[in-house]
């Protein structure tokens, strides 16, 4: 078998229904589109998280928080991850992020060869906190797009794994994007210029990695992914503004556990995969990890995953009776500590804090409107309630946790992105 090559391109806060190849219309996303039409394309996933160290933490591990470890920012990712999986098989590794929350401190580099994270030079924001210690400065963004392709270029020869988070689609980075030139003053400026970063991140990196592949003659040998991690609240449920954005701006913000929030764009393309199909019915992320290992014939058996291959459900052209955990227990974030548990049919979310409880019928109410708890079977609910507690213990055999300084850095950190209060 020839060599086969993985990239996972995530793109922060993107919503699938602002794509083109999932049927947006006022705005064309064409390199996406390409990779949809050379691979899959799956119709429904969900994240496990609001919030993107969880959310990404279950990407990258195939498992759900209780066993990766990451429940909120203070804590340390425990793996393996995808990159120490493949490295242990002979690839060579390289991940470039520019969220602040997927750091080396948290575990996020391990098993990664080249690591590229934001810092002081590379930051577009730059925040010195209301009550910090003077030095304390949090530094978010970094468009480390220019850095993939000469590591690309340096490295592709070998067979190769490659991880990029690119922070540049999240509400924030408009003024640096605009600075730079990447977008367009009045193009798009809709919610913080949302569609006119997803265009951006189309074309500039996107696009230009396609281009490269094929310039380098490796794209056949090599398996892409294009997702993102969580999506976003455009209004469709009434949440406060954050304090800390300038004008009271409410939207874009991620802090609930509806599907606005949870769905995100799954893509993938590669030998091994069918050209131009989509995959109906509800995956999850988390089922990515197991699905490319076994594409490259990396048996999963040790490694319980909570994920499963999708390769039975390509075959099949359709999802079937999965079930999603997805979480949010940092709650200082938004209205408390959340947890909620999907299928195709149902959503149930609870507020663990506030003591309330949601229940959605998704077939006849799939912006989650109408909320049905009151009528819904009492026996089931119970059910319901009993996987949820189970989730709340967590189950890393070893952890590292941040010391009390770390964790007041990090607090400032999300109080000036508007995370906490």
């Amino acid at each position: 078998m020839a060599k086969k090559n993985i990239i996972i391109i995530s793109l922060d806060e993107v919503r699938p229904d602002h794509l083109s190849c999932y049927g947006y219309k006022k705005n064309n996303t064409p390199a996406i589109d390409k990779v949809a039409k050379e691979g899959v394309r799956f119709k429904t996933c969900i994240t496990s998280s609001d919030l993107t160290p969880i959310a990404m933490g279950s990407v990258i591990t195939g498992k759900y928080p209780n066993k990766h470890g990451m429940r909120d920012p203070y804590c340390h990712i425990t793996g393996p991850s995808i990159a120490g999986i493949l490295k242990e098989n002979g690839y060579i590794t390289a991940g470039f992020v520019g969220n602040g929350l997927l750091a080396k401190r948290h575990g996020f580099a391990e098993g990664f060869d080249f690591w590229n994270e934001t810092s002081k030079e590379t930051s577009w924001l730059e925040i010195q906190y209301p009550g910090g210690e003077g030095e304390e400065i949090f530094y978010e963004g970094n468009y480390w797009v220019e850095e993939l392709f000469k590591w690309l270029k340096d490295n592709y020869k070998e067979k190769f794994f490659i991880w990029g988070h690119l922070y540049e689609t999240h509400e924030g980075s408009e003024h640096s994007l605009l600075k730079k030139g990447l977008i367009k003053e009045g193009e798009f400026p809709e919610f913080s210029y949302y569609d006119a970063k997803i265009k951006m991140a189309d074309e500039k990196l996107v696009g230009r990695l396609l281009t490269t592949l094929n310039d380098l003659g490796i794209s056949e040998d090599t398996i892409l992914v294009v997702m993102s991690d969580h999506g976003t609240n455009l209004g469709e449920h009434p949440v406060e503004p954050i304090p800390w954005r300038k004008e009271g701006k409410r939207y874009p913000q991620h802090t609930t556990m509806y599907d606005c929030d949870l769905k995100v764009a799954m893509i993938i393309k590669g030998e091994g995969l069918p050209r131009g199909k989509k995959v109906e019915g509800m995956v999850r992320s988390i089922d990515l990890v197991p699905t490319l290992l076994e594409l490259v014939d990396i048996s999963t058996e040790e490694y319980d995953f909570d994920g499963l291959s999708l390769l039975p459900v390509i075959e099949r052209g359709k999802a079937k009776g999965r079930e999603v955990y997805s979480e949010d227990l940092f709650e200082a974030r938004g209205k408390g500590a959340l947890q909620s548990f999907r299928t195709e049919e149902f959503k149930f979310i609870r507020n663990l804090t506030l003591g309330t409880e949601e229940y959605y019928d998704l077939n006849s109410d799939p912006q989650e409107q109408n909320n049905l708890i009151e009528k819904t079977d009492k026996e089931k609910l119970i059910e319901i309630r009993k996987k949820l507690n189970a989730f709340l213990r967590t189950r890393v055999s070893e952890g590292k946790t941040l010391s009390k300084k770390e964790k007041e850095t990090i607090d400032k950190r999300l109080r000036a992105l508007g995370y906490i209060k």
